[in-house]
């Protein structure tokens, strides 16, 4: 095997190969990536049996072999190479020779005998075909609110479902959630995309980085256990979360017994002066009082002590006065590239719902906490 490619087609490949690697699995190949030539192409390929991905990598080749070796020697190596470097990969006597016209460097390989093929979702698949910024916001727009722990599975991923040529996607803890539609012409009615699948955190949020940078179309598949997604030469196939995901949409107001609007920046900056004050559970008070046109933040700790933030808003409806985590409010506003949120509530210990104003494609639900 000869292969001759530029050093950050190379380096790219490898680096979103490595962090799909299996770290604590019983077959070692798989903490290993696969570099594979096959019809004069490179292939990159990695997988911890959850997630997988495989990377065509540009470049001039020869032979076909392929070879299992350490992701992350290879990745800090050529991480650490002149950035427009011309990199040439050799197998010699069971390693891989990596040199460039002023380094070189010897790298162990080890038997891809037991590596696995990634599965392709084929006939009886469900296939569609949307703008890649497009899915990747839907995806970045929610994935925070997800569990972090795997406790309960559903809520540790990303919901995603079809609904009158949308796509929606939704993720919650319990505490709060987020839901964003992504409208698109091309997505059609199955049974799958209406009953929704799920994706799970922590391979969702790697498929943000992989195709964070894709301007064209991402061409997805799915079926009931797995989905793929391909573009730019890079494939990914993901298992799906077994179970079902929290009915949600009586829990979204249709109308607001108190209602404020805000610059979102303004909003950005109180929270960031009063949280310096909250305690352990991040915990302050939104004060809204309609007849003093007020719009207030304060935070208390009895070890530091306390700060109060009134913000400017248009704020109409009932009084209230309610205990939210500020940082669970916070969150929210990555989703947001309006200037000006509405935030509506319906009194003491009901959630609130954020959202940018005139836009209803993204919602926010942030439970009240008790003081």
């Amino acid at each position: 095997m000869k292969v001759e490619c530029l050093r950050e087609h190379l380096h790219r490949a490898v680096l979103f190969a490595e962090r799909v690697t299996g770290k604590k699995l019983p077959l070692q190949v798989l903490s290993r990536i696969l570099l594979e030539v096959k019809g004069k192409e490179l292939f990159i390929r990695a997988t911890n049996l959850d997630m997988g991905i495989e990377i065509k990598v540009p470049g001039k080749v020869s032979g076909n072999e392929k070879i299992a070796v350490k992701g992350a020697l290879l990745e800090n190596h050529l991480g650490n190479l002149r950035a427009q470097s011309a990199v040439t990969l050799e197998t010699a006597g069971g390693n891989l020779l990596v040199s460039t016209p002023g380094s070189s460097a010897v790298i162990t390989c080890e038997s891809p005998e037991d590596f696995p093929e990634l599965p392709r979702l084929g006939t009886g698949s469900t296939r569609i075909l949307m703008g890649g910024p497009e899915f990747i916001s839907g995806i970045s727009s929610v994935a925070y609110a997800a569990s972090p722990t795997d406790l309960k599975p559903e809520l540790s991923a990303v919901f995603m479902r079809a609904e009158e040529k949308e796509l929606i996607f939704t993720a919650t803890d319990s505490f709060r959630l987020a839901e964003k539609r992504i409208g698109d012409k091309k997505v059609s009615s199955t049974e799958i995309l209406d009953a929704g699948v799920l994706i799970p955190l922590r391979n969702a949020q790697e498929i943000v980085r992989v195709f964070g940078e894709v301007k064209e179309s991402l061409s997805i598949s799915l079926n009931k256990n797995q989905i793929s997604f391909t573009a730019n030469d890079i494939y990914v196939v993901s298992r799906l979360v077994e179970g079902n995901f929290p009915a949600y949409g009586h829990l979204i107001p249709k109308s607001f017994t108190t209602q404020a609007v805000v610059l979102k920046e303004d909003l950005i900056g109180g929270l960031r002066l009063t949280s310096v004050f909250a305690d352990k559970f991040h915990q302050i008070e939104l004060r809204i009082i309609p007849e003093d046109a007020l719009f207030e933040l304060h935070a208390r700790n009895q070890e530091s002590g306390e700060s109060t933030m009134r913000v400017d808003a248009t704020v109409e409806g009932e009084s209230v006065n309610l205990s939210i985590n500020s940082r669970y409010l916070a969150d929210c506003f990555q989703s947001i590239s309006k200037d000006s949120i509405t935030i509506g509530c319906n009194g003491m210990g009901k959630a609130i719902l954020v959202r940018p104003v005139g836009d209803r494609s993204f919602s926010y639900l942030v439970m009240p906490l008790h003081k």
